[in-house]
């Protein structure tokens, strides 16, 4: 039988040109922050002229700017602004904020909000404990779901969490970063069990992360509450008593707001 699903790229309102223009910008991601034109013929797969149309016009539209001395292209504010209208428009990002910054209170750790996107977790809302990073405070940053999602994916039903994984580079982050299928599997039936994840150092050398799925009103994962904290003054028996509490209930007055 032959198989009728229609592919994004095969429906006749999908518009391939728009798809390759919006590959350019997402080429300028964590490791790619100015970009040449063969760079980008090289990570987009698109052929020069193409990109060369597509730089000239993100160009003039203001989303990329080039540097005179270089030739090399980089993001413009102008870029935040689409993501400011998403976050002030949503009514998750809304509704969490005091929850999320009286949990940071109560625990003094830093604290954020994620939602789970193809195979990554994206972070709508970031509550550092203190500046560390620049990248710590920023919200848009994207980590696999694989090893910082374990709470939306269980969630899901089995066949689509093997999905995800299997759809995901499941590289290690650090030493301790479970990357088997299998091995994340039953990491996952744990989380269901019960009803919160515990996540040690699988990112982060030095750091224990707590998190809880957000249902909502059709039992479908909206988001994660996580609770980061130094394992050196969290062991798992301490975080699992004291902040596991806490991020379920945060999770739980989010989700009875929305």
């Amino acid at each position: 039988m032959a198989n009728n699903k229609m592919t994004k790229r095969e429906n006749p309102l999908f518009v391939a040109s728009l798809e390759k223009g919006i590959r350019i910008l997402e080429a300028f991601d964590e490791g790619h922050r100015r970009l040449g034109l063969n760079d980008l013929v090289s990570l987009t797969g698109l052929n020069k002229s193409a990109v060369q149309r597509f730089l000239h016009t993100w160009e003039s539209l203001g989303y990329l700017a080039k540097d005179a001395d270089t030739k090399r292209f980089r993001l413009t504010p102008k870029v935040m602004s689409l993501g400011y209208n998403f976050l002030r428009g949503e009514r998750l990002v809304e509704v969490a904020t005091p929850f999320l910054l009286d949990a940071r209170e109560r625990t003094g750790n830093s604290v954020y909000l994620g939602t789970l996107y193809d195979t990554s977790i994206i972070y709508l809302i970031r509550l550092p404990q203190r500046l560390l990073l620049l990248e710590g405070t920023l919200p848009g940053r994207r980590v696999p779901a694989f090893c910082g999602g374990r709470a939306l994916l269980s969630c899901l039903d089995d066949t689509a969490v093997r999905r995800i994984l299997e759809n995901s580079d499941r590289s290690s982050i650090t030493p301790h970063t479970i990357t088997g299928i299998e091995e994340n599997m039953q990491e996952v039936a744990k989380v269901r069990e019960k009803g919160f994840c515990i996540s040690e150092q699988e990112q982060l050398i030095g750091e224990i992360a707590v998190s809880a799925p957000i249902i909502d009103a059709h039992d479908a994962p909206r988001a994660a509450v996580y609770i980061s904290a130094k394992i050196t003054e969290w062991p798992r028996e301490r975080a699992e008593a004291e902040l596991a509490p806490i991020v379920l209930e945060t999770a739980g007055m989010i989700r009875a707001q929305l």
